[in-house]
C-alpha cells in the first residue's frame, strides 16, 4: 500500500486528507476510522494505522491474523483506544497506545485473541463500554469479551446472512442486527431473546443501521436507496416514523435549487446527471454540531454515504439539507464508492474512510460544514441577526406603502337578498282558513265490501311433477317393477338406499365399498 496524495481537493468542503493504494480490492470490507486514526489492511492479513492528527507520524503496522482481514471497527472510548479486527481465523482487540509504545521500543506490537474459527466475519461492533464485541458470522451474532477469549453468547433467528449489527448507546443490554432477509432484529442480551422483529421491509437487502441516542430512534438503509427511521421506546415496540427514497429526496432538493438560484452548483447544488445510478445505503452516521444555539434543532441530522457520494439528511423533516458528489469533485482519487467508514472529527468536522467500488484505493476525506461558506451555513448563523438603516426609506420605497382597511363589500345585483326584518304586530282578530267552518260529519266510510282474490293456481315443473306429487293414501304399495338396473357384474346386496332432497337422484351403498348416485329424472 502507497501513499498517492495528501491533502488533494480544492474545494474546501471536501478535503482528500490521504490516499492509499492496495494491493487487492477493499470494495465491500468494514473499515475503521475514529477522530483520530484510521485503519486500512496491508497486504490482506496486516493492519495499517494513521494518525490524522499527526500526519508525519509514520504508519503503524500490525501483524497477527493469518486469514484475509474482513472487518474491523474502533472502540468507542479514547483512553485507550481499542481497535478489533477480525479474519476466518481470529477476531484480535489491539490497545492502540500499547501498540505505538511496543513499536518505539524495537518489539513487535501484539493484540489480544478474543475469538477463534467464527468463520467469514463481515461487520464487529463495540457496546458502549467497550467490554463486549458483536461479531457477524453467516447468519449469527456472537457477542464477544473484549478482554479474553470468551463467547459470551450466540444470537439466532435470521433467515439470511447478517449484514451488520449495533449495540444501544443508552442500554448496553439491546443489541439491534440486520439481515439480508430484508429484516431487523431487537435483542436483549440478558436473556437471549428477541424482543421485536420488523416485517420485510424491502425487496433489497438491509446494509447498515444507526441508533440515535438523543431522539431514541433507529435507522436502517436498504440496498436500494430506502431508508426507515424507527422509535425504540422502553418496550421495545418499534414504530415507523420517517420513510424516504435518497433518490427521490435528492431530486426533490435539486428542484428546490432550480427555483432559488438555476445557476447553483457545485458544493450547494447537484449537477444534472443524465444516466441514474442506484443509491445504496452502504453507511448510516450520526452528526451534531458542537454548538448550543442550533444544536436542538439537529438531534436527527444524518450522513449517508452510498454509492455515487454524500448525502446530510434531516430524518426530522425528510429534508436533504447538503450533496456532495463525486462527479462534482473531480481531484478526488475516488469516483464510485464500495463501503463507508465514518466518524465525529474533534473540531466540527467528519472523517470518512471510503474505498473505491472497482479500483485497489482507499481515501480518507474531511469535510468542514463551518467556515464553508455554504448558504445553509450562513442562515444557521444569521438567524438572530438584526440590521438598521443608516439613512431613511425612499419615498417611492414599498416599505412606505400603508395597507388599507378592508370594508364590507356593498351588495351586487347578482346577489340573492334574504327576507327583510319588519317588527313584530299582535291583531286583536285573526282570521285562519278551517276555524270558521262547521266540522265533518263523517270523518271516514270503511270498505266493507272488499273481495279477496283467490290465489291461482301455482305452476309446478312437469318434469318432476310426478315425483314431488305425494303418493295417495287410499292406494296399494307399489309391486310391478319400473326399471331393473345392474350396478356390478356380481351379485352384491344393497346395504342402503336414500333419496335427495329433491327426490331427483338415488344414492345406494353397495357392500363392495361402493357408492353410487342414480338420476331419477
Amino acid at each position: 500500500m502507497d501513499d498517492c496524495g495528501e491533502g488533494r481537493g480544492t474545494n474546501r468542503l471536501m478535503v482528500e486528507k490521504l490516499s492509499l493504494s492496495c494491493d487487492r480490492l477493499l470494495s465491500h470490507l468494514q473499515l475503521a476510522c475514529c477522530p483520530s486514526h484510521c485503519a486500512s489492511p496491508l497486504q490482506g492479513k496486516d493492519l495499517l494505522i494513521h494518525c490524522l492528527l499527526d500526519p508525519e507520524l509514520k504508519a503503524l503496522r500490525l501483524t497477527g491474523h493469518h486469514g484475509d482481514i474482513s472487518a474491523m471497527v474502533f472502540g468507542t472510548g479514547r483512553d485507550p483506544l481499542l481497535l478489533c479486527s477480525a479474519s476466518a481465523d481470529y477476531v484480535i482487540v489491539w490497545d492502540i497506545q500499547r501498540c505505538y509504545r511496543r513499536t518505539r521500543e524495537g518489539v513487535v506490537a501484539s493484540g489480544t485473541v478474543i475469538g477463534t474459527l467464527l468463520g467469514k466475519v463481515v461487520h464487529l461492533s463495540f457496546c458502549p463500554c467497550d467490554e463486549r464485541v458483536a461479531a457477524c458470522s453467516g447468519d449469527k451474532v456472537y457477542i464477544l469479551n473484549s478482554n479474553i477469549e470468551e463467547v459470551l453468547s450466540v444470537l439466532a433467528g435470521h433467515l439470511g446472512p447478517l449484514t451488520a449489527a449495533e449495540f444501544c448507546p443508552w442500554n448496553k443490554d439491546i443489541l439491534v442486527s440486520i439481515s439480508e432477509d430484508r429484516t431487523f432484529k431487537v435483542w436483549g442480551l440478558k436473556m437471549e431473546e428477541i424482543l421485536y422483529q420488523s416485517a420485510v421491509l424491502s425487496a433489497s437487502p438491509l446494509l447498515s443501521v444507526l441508533l440515535l441516542e438523543r431522539s431514541r430512534q433507529l435507522v436502517t438503509g436498504s440496498a436500494d436507496g430506502q431508508v426507515w427511521s424507527f422509535t425504540l421506546p422502553e418496550n421495545h415496540r418499534c414504530h415507523l416514523v420517517t420513510k424516504l427514497d435518497l433518490h427521490k429526496v435528492q431530486q426533490r432538493h435539486q428542484r428546490h435549487l432550480d427555483t432559488v438560484a438555476p445557476q447553483t452548483g457545485g458544493v450547494l447544488g447537484i449537477t444534472p446527471d443524465p444516466v441514474e445510478t442506484a443509491k445504496p445505503v452502504l453507511r448510516i452516521c450520526a452528526y451534531h454540531r458542537r454548538l448550543p444555539d442550533i444544536d436542538h434543532g439537529q438531534q436527527s441530522w444524518v450522513w449517508i454515504g452510498s454509492s455515487d457520494g454524500l448525502y446530510l439528511v434531516d430524518l426530522g423533516t425528510s429534508e436533504l439539507h447538503m450533496t456532495l458528489l463525486f462527479r462534482d469533485h473531480p481531484n478526488l482519487s475516488i469516483t464510485m464508492a464500495g463501503s463507508w467508514a465514518m466518524s465525529q472529527g474533534l473540531d466540527n468536522s467528519m472523517i470518512f474512510v471510503v474505498t473505491s467500488l472497482f479500483e485497489a484505493l482507499v481515501s480518507v476525506l474531511e469535510v468542514n460544514l463551518l467556515g464553508s461558506g455554504s448558504v445553509d451555513n450562513l442562515c444557521q448563523h444569521l438567524e438572530g441577526l438584526s440590521v438598521m438603516p443608516r439613512a431613511p426609506l425612499m419615498p417611492e420605497s414599498p416599505l412606505n406603502a400603508e395597507l388599507k382597511k378592508k370594508g364590507p363589500k356593498p351588495p351586487t345585483k347578482t346577489e340573492k337578498r334574504g327576507v327583510k326584518e319588519q317588527p313584530l304586530v299582535f291583531h286583536t282578530q285573526v282570521k285562519s282558513s278551517g276555524y270558521t267552518q262547521s266540522p265533518r260529519l263523517k270523518m271516514f266510510s270503511p270498505k266493507t265490501n272488499v273481495q279477496k282474490k283467490t290465489p291461482g293456481p301455482t305452476k309446478t315443473n312437469k318434469k318432476i311433477g310426478c315425483l314431488v306429487s305425494d303418493y295417495p293414501g287410499d292406494t296399494a304399495a307399489p309391486s310391478v317393477p319400473h326399471t331393473n338396473l345392474s350396478t356390478v357384474k356380481t351379485p352384491t346386496p344393497v346395504c342402503c338406499a336414500q333419496y335427495s332432497g329433491n327426490s331427483l337422484s338415488l344414492s345406494l351403498s353397495l357392500s363392495l365399498s361402493l357408492s353410487l348416485s342414480l338420476s331419477l329424472s
